[in-house]
């Protein structure tokens, strides 16, 4: 019930600096902190926080360079799975597979 007595409250958008958007990324991939618990301490829902990872991830294979196919393991680094998830996606929609791949690829396999 809605009059016009009654006053909706408003959520006040924040906006993070770049500072922070980092600084909420580095704590999850480093593993110091969980993501939800993150989203939580920053009042955000985890699509703002994984948008904030995408775009760091394509900062950083943009400012050094793209090496798709270069596995941490063969380099020695252990990374976190979440990270290793991330680096192993796809920089476009185009190379994701789509449903009927996903079927061949499956009959392949049996």
């Amino acid at each position: 019930m809605n009059t016009s007595t009654e006053k909706k409250t408003r959520r006040v958008r924040r906006s993070y600096r770049a500072s922070e958007k980092a600084a909420a990324v580095l704590a999850v991939w480093g593993g110091r902190r969980r993501a939800g618990r993150v989203c939580r301490e920053l009042g955000i829902n985890w699509g703002i926080l994984n948008g904030w990872e995408k775009r760091a991830i394509q900062g950083i294979r943009a400012s050094l360079g793209s090496s798709e196919g270069a596995p941490a393991e063969r380099e020695g680094l252990t990374l976190g799975k979440r990270l290793e998830g991330l680096l192993g996606q796809t920089e476009g929609p185009e190379a994701a597979p789509t449903g009927a791949e996903r079927v061949a690829e499956t009959e392949r396999k049996e």
